[in-house]
C-alpha cells in the first residue's frame, strides 16, 4: 500500500514497515494478513509532539 499511494519503491517501502514495527505503531508480520495498528490516533498524536519537542 506505501508502494502504491505514496509512490515509493520496495526498498524504502519496506525500512518505512520495519521502522513503524521497532516504534510499536504497527505489530509484527503476521504471514498474509495485515499488520495490527497498536497505536490509537490520540496516542500518535502525543508521542509526534513528544518527538518534536526533542
Amino acid at each position: 500500500m506505501l508502494q502504491k499511494k505514496l509512490r515509493l519503491g520496495y526498498a524504502k517501502a519496506s525500512r518505512i514497515i520495519d521502522e513503524l514495527e521497532e516504534r510499536g505503531i504497527i505489530g509484527p508480520s503476521e504471514g498474509s494478513k495485515p499488520r495490527k495498528v497498536l497505536m490509537s490516533k490520540m496516542q500518535f498524536d502525543e508521542w509526534k509532539f513528544r518527538m518534536l519537542e526533542e
